[in-house]
């Protein structure tokens, strides 16, 4: 629908050369925080039709809206980086930082989206929180780290004229804030659904959920954390997989596994008998757990080097990020649809796939330990 960015630069002129000063960094990082937390809780809990209402053919849905929001946040950090730093300063931008606080939130004047940062359905309504917290991750932690002088350097906005660095960095984040308040314009409309009337969790299955897949992740990430080059790519054994090889297996399937619940288990038609036919959720977690039962991980799933040991723990935190957000949000029946996982095995409901996913981080996390228990593992 409308939004205040629009890409195009001019060059100013004038240097410094300063890092952000500690109440600078502060500032910004608190106000990320504020408002990736605003919409993100904006979006939770919506219906498929909440998600996809629209309350007229011209108005974007909430769906639209939160894509929108979430190209933006990659465009705009992408922007400060690529070009704004490359740009000279402008002395116009002294005593800007509240005025973009407090215009672009203001949705009293309305701005038409340029055609690149128009919603395409470019995500489900799964996927999406965890792109958004992905993206807003980045933007935090370019934030947090960086030593570039974000004074220094500047380029016009189309409506605000010229802005440094930092200042476009709090346009990203209150751009986020103009546009929660465009979700919640759509969910206050007359006829904004009501909530779904299919069965959803129940808050233990949520729990116990959440709790699981927290724990194998923080248990998963400790196993490897402070490895050497030399520890990660140890092999017992020339067929024994290494801890990166392991640590691989384990972020390429929580990927996967995600894909499948998304794309194909809750796409199946409902199964009046699946409660009858569905292995008994403990039971599945210790099968999945237990290592004396071996067998092969199919071709695609096979390691191939994908990742660095100094990436591999943020890709895995990202796919684990969107599982948990599909947890905590989904109003979906997880219980009422669900799939074979091979031919001749019981069908597991969607949310037994989830279970599957954190029960398998576990038990490739007992193989790392195994790996680093051979008597010839490197020392540090």
């Amino acid at each position: 629908m409308r939004k205040l960015l629009v890409v195009g630069f001019i060059v100013a002129a004038c240097a410094s050369a300063e890092p952000l000063t500690p109440a600078e960094r502060h500032k910004a990082m608190q106000h990320l925080e504020k408002t990736r937390a605003a919409f993100l809780a904006s979006i939770k809990g919506l219906s498929a039709d909440q998600w996809g209402f629209k309350p007229a053919p011209e108005v974007w849905s909430v769906a639209e809206v939160a894509e929108h929001i979430t190209v933006s946040e990659a465009t705009i950090l992408e922007l400060v980086q690529k070009k704004v730093l490359a740009a000279p300063a402008d002395p116009a931008t002294q005593g800007k930082d509240d005025q973009v606080l407090n215009m672009v939130p203001d949705r009293t004047e309305r701005f038409k989206a340029p055609e690149f940062l128009q919603p395409k359905a470019r995500w489900t309504q799964a996927e999406l929180p965890g792109q958004f917290t992905a993206m807003r991750n980045q933007t935090m932690e370019f934030v947090r780290a960086t030593q570039e002088d974000l004074r220094g350097h500047a380029a016009p906005h189309p409506v605000l004229k010229a802005l440094d660095a930092y200042q476009w960095v709090l346009l990203l984040s209150a751009h986020s804030q103009r546009h929660t308040s465009q979700i919640e314009e759509v969910k206050a409309h007359a006829n904004f659904p009501k909530g779904s009337t299919s069965a959803t969790l129940t808050p233990a299955e949520r729990d116990k959920a959440i709790s699981h897949l927290e724990k194998s992740r923080a248990t998963f990430l400790a196993a490897i954390r402070g490895l050497s080059a030399e520890q990660w790519k140890f092999k017992p054994a020339p067929e024994v997989w290494s801890v990166g090889e392991v640590a691989e297996h384990i972020t390429l399937s929580e990927g996967s596994l995600m894909d499948l619940i998304e794309h194909k288990v809750m796409k199946a038609p409902p199964d009046p008998e699946l409660a009858a036919k569905r292995p008994n959720d403990d039971d599945l977690i210790k099968r999945i757990e237990d290592r004396t039962r071996k067998g092969q991980a199919p071709e695609f799933l096979q390691p191939k080097a994908n990742w660095t040991l100094a990436s591999l723990p943020g890709e895995f935190g990202t796919r684990r990020a969107r599982t948990l957000q599909f947890v905590r949000t989904t109003q979906e029946n997880l219980r009422g649809l669900g799939v074979g996982v091979q031919p001749g095995a019981p069908p597991m409901d969607a949310y037994q796939y989830v279970l599957l996913i954190t029960a398998h981080t576990l038990r490739h996390t007992a193989q790392i330990e195994e790996v680093k228990a051979n008597a010839h593992f490197p020392k540090k």
